[in-house]
């Protein structure tokens, strides 16, 4: 006869709860004390985040009411629950408030989102929490304004705690042009607190609208252009030493579109080229190497980002389509839209604890954040 030991039983109940979605480990809380005191424990949080591999989908797209010309558009967080998107059901996300969309993140599951009145918040869509981030207090130079604001956010390796960035473009009234500098304000979550300094020379580069944030291994990355010749190069930020560094990217023709993204877990760029055709660099070591080219397609398509085994998801006539290469098929979402953000996003039960009220936000105009 087997003897089920204590210690063989706790270990089986661990392996099975690593297994289940966020939504049904919340209400296991209530089961007893010794299982809310494990679904809450910083080792437990850990192993769910790693062991939950399926990686999901969340679409934000906009609605503009026809009728109301100034009324702001709907954002929709739509979450689709299976890694191979062979059924595109979804499931709407309430984001608790109107947003302008998701400025930073997913990271571990965590968004920064940006509401349409100002207010700024971090936010774990698989829990339901959501955490006001305080005013950031920077004050700028005299005679300059906010031309662009970009949000960074993800996790400092060195120390474990998550960081939110944020990049301030200005605007030098005196000579109307850029400010020769940006400011960088960083806000840390375990000190509820922020830092701010003078950063890198903002001047050089164009700042794109689309100024989205990717982190990779505890640095967060931008893609720019060069004002002196166009060239585009990522712009890195390490979360640890708080340092930015400039690399440099492909050669790739002004006029194309480019997004970038993680692909096969490394910074990688989504070309539309002039032929009609996609391609894929992948940066490995701060070079630069194409990995795939497909088409060409007919029509015009703009890249959008990065899926699973070669798949990318593309906008044709405001249609959200996903491109697999595997097969060489186009498949329609059935969406439409002036607008799309596309997230890879896992879930997590990592809290992030904190006033509901939603209130005390940013007196920033993140009109010039560009998610639009």
């Amino acid at each position: 006869m087997v003897t089920i030991t204590g210690d063989f039983y706790e270990d089986a109940v661990h392996a099975i709860l690593l297994k289940l979605p966020v939504k049904c480990l919340i209400r296991f809380k209530c089961v007893c004390k010794s299982w809310h005191a494990l679904l809450e424990d910083s080792t437990f949080i850990s192993k769910q985040l790693k062991n939950d591999e399926n990686s999901r989908l969340i679409v934000i797209y906009s609605i503009v009411d026809e009728t109301d010309p100034f009324d702001y558009p709907l954002e929709l967080f739509l979450l689709y629950l299976d890694e191979t998107l062979a059924d595109l059901s979804s499931l709407i996300l309430d984001p608790l408030m109107p947003v302008y969309g998701a400025a930073g993140g997913p990271y571990d599951g965590i968004f920064c989102i940006v509401g349409v009145d100002n207010r700024l918040t971090l936010w774990n869509p698989a829990t339901k929490e959501s955490r006001p981030v305080p005013k950031c207090r920077i004050v700028f130079p005299r005679y300059s304004k906010i031309f662009r604001t970009s949000i960074g956010f993800g996790r400092d390796p060195k120390n474990n705690e998550y960081k939110l960035v944020l990049i301030f473009t200005l605007w030098d009234e005196k000579r109307n042009d850029l400010y020769d500098f940006s400011q960088t304000a960083v806000y840390t979550l375990s000190t509820n607190s922020w830092r701010y300094f003078e950063s890198f020379k903002s001047s050089h580069y164009h700042m794109p609208w689309d100024f989205n944030c990717i982190n990779l291994d505890g640095d967060c990355y931008w893609l720019l252009e060069l004002r002196s010749n166009g060239l585009r190069v990522v712009l890195s930020f390490d979360l640890g030493d708080e340092v930015y560094q400039e690399i440099q990217g492909p050669c790739l023709p002004e006029s194309v579109n480019v997004v970038m993204g993680l692909y096969e877990e490394c910074i990688s760029l989504l070309v539309d080229t002039v032929e009609s055709c996609f391609e894929i660099w992948m940066m490995k070591d701060k070079n630069w190497t194409k990995q795939l080219t497909v088409g060409p397609f007919v029509g015009k398509f703009q890249p959008l980002g990065f899926w699973k085994n070669g798949g990318f998801l593309v906008v044709h006539s405001d249609q959200m389509k996903l491109y697999d290469s595997s097969t060489a098929e186009m498949r329609d979402f059935g969406l439409t839209s002036h607008y799309f953000q596309v997230y890879s996003y896992t879930e997590t039960l990592i809290p992030i604890k904190g006033d509901d009220c939603l209130s005390g936000f940013f007196e920033i105009p993140w009109h010039t954040l560009g998610v639009y």
